[in-house]
């Protein structure tokens, strides 16, 4: 069984080949190899703060966004669906930059990585199936993100790349699927849910070839992501249990998300019968 430890599963797993990181003196992009001396910790008075700071942030910009005409709705949208693949693209030129050279290791695999693509079709290309999976899955990832912050809490101070590039994206990967629901441009259905599960066993599929190929964790499919709960589960129910316990848990909180469109769908329809 595999003993945790802060950093185990970042980036001395990932780069075993790099040098130990500075602990005082820490440049904004120096990629570290081990905790920062002035590391945020897990819901710290900083970590707090920065989980508040977002939800305004959130409820700000979905504010404004619905107060908009619709031709600036579309424009809002589809910047802040650029946004998901520049800063995606940023942070694998960091890495490069910072000596990460083996491409196994800059591919966008996760499962919010791989939104940089999702987004950005479910936006221009506007088919439903695309927007379905990425409500289903982006608005999770990026809550789940912010509030567990893995690999960066404990890891790294606040004012640093790698903290500012992980907020920014994970603000965005909730900001554009519940913008398209509040404009209009998007309405879930339980119905659809399977289409969405389909599709994330797809490439899930595709990051476990890379996983088993490269050593990698993409998804998180070799071991669970650092301060979440899944850890215990990886440790009492092993790697089987663990992952049929994850895939439970995101697929029936993702299946959840979708159940007040099927009520609110029920009284309108019951509306329109009354109506005629």
């Amino acid at each position: 069984m595999i003993k945790y430890t802060i950093g185990t599963f970042s980036t001395r797993r990932m780069f075993p080949g790099r040098e130990e990181g500075k602990v005082l003196g820490l440049d904004f992009f120096e990629l570290m190899s081990e905790p920062h001396a002035g590391a945020f910790s897990l819901f710290g008075t900083t970590h707090i703060l920065l989980l508040f700071f977002s939800a305004g942030i959130i409820c700000l910009v979905l504010h404004w966004v619905s107060g908009q005409g619709a031709a600036r709705q579309e424009r809002a949208i589809q910047s802040m669906a650029v946004l998901v693949p520049v800063l995606e693209i940023s942070h694998a030129v960091w890495l490069y930059q910072a000596g990460v050279k083996e491409l196994d290791k800059l591919l966008p695999l996760h499962l919010c990585g791989m939104q940089s693509v999702f987004i950005p079709l479910a936006v221009f290309s506007r088919r439903q199936y695309w927007q379905d999976y990425v409500y289903a899955t982006s608005v999770l990832g990026g809550v789940f993100a912010l509030l567990f912050q893995s690999g960066v809490a404990d890891y790294y101070p606040f004012w640093h790349f790698q903290t500012l590039q992980n907020i920014a994206l994970h603000l965005l990967l909730i900001l554009v699927p519940v913008s398209l629901i509040l404009t209009g441009r998007h309405r879930p259905h339980p119905a659809r849910f399977p289409v969405s599960v389909g599709i994330f066993l797809g490439v899930a599929v595709l990051a476990g070839v890379v996983d088993w190929l490269g050593n990698e964790n993409y998804m998180f499919l070799a071991y669970p992501p650092l301060n979440t709960p899944l850890v215990w589960v990886y440790q009492v129910l092993g790697h089987g249990g663990y992952l049929a316990v994850a895939f439970l848990l995101l697929a029936g909180m993702s299946l959840l998300l979708h159940l007040p469109f099927l009520r609110t769908e029920g009284r309108a329809e019951r509306a329109a019968r009354q109506q005629g």
